[in-house]
């Protein structure tokens, strides 16, 4: 299973939209299922310290990670950039996924990183700081990040990137990913 982790709360976000063309061209290019992640679904009795207890973390969040983060082997992180970083809510939910069934949820699991951002720097700090973040959990992070700069004007009404040179890369991009 390759799950895709969309990294904002926020709602309609580029990153959303993104995240759903990713689970196509996935679907298209692998026969492995796909799972999928967004942040937007976090409860939020995940902000209760009694959360870093595992017999106290909400029972959605245990549903995500039973259903789409234990069976995954990879995982697709898509970050959107907020403040030169990915958004707190996705170390939040790594925090708390972390404290029940560690190893099973990330040890020697790939994982792949996609930087989105309506700058020109595509979140590649965002991308480092995660990839930092995951290789100590011992996740094995695939070297070819993906910063997808000034994706506002990549994308077409329906949110949809429709940019010949970045759909070709990123489709290369996730072909690489599922060889890895």
């Amino acid at each position: 299973m390759i799950t895709v982790i969309q990294a904002t709360n926020r709602p309609d976000s580029n990153s959303e939209f993104v995240s759903r063309q990713i689970d196509e061209l996935l679907k298209k290019n692998s026969n492995e299922e796909i799972g999928h992640i967004s942040m937007t679904d976090m409860p939020p009795e995940i902000l209760a310290a009694s959360s870093y207890e595992a017999e106290h973390i909400p029972e959605a969040l245990q549903h995500m990670q039973d259903q789409y983060m234990i069976p995954a082997s990879r995982f697709i992180w898509l970050l959107p950039e907020y403040n030169g970083s990915f958004p707190g809510v996705l170390k939040l939910f790594i925090d708390a996924v972390s404290v029940r069934k560690y190893d099973e949820t990330f040890r020697h699991k790939k994982s792949m990183l996609i930087g989105i951002a309506t700058g020109r720097a595509g979140n590649l700090r965002g991308m480092d700081h995660l990839s930092g973040i995951l290789i100590h959990m011992k996740s094995i992070v695939y070297p070819r990040l993906l910063p997808i700069s000034r994706v506002n004007e990549l994308m077409d009404e329906e949110g949809r990137i429709n940019h010949g040179p970045t759909l070709r890369t990123l489709e290369d991009h996730l072909k690489g990913f599922i060889a890895f």
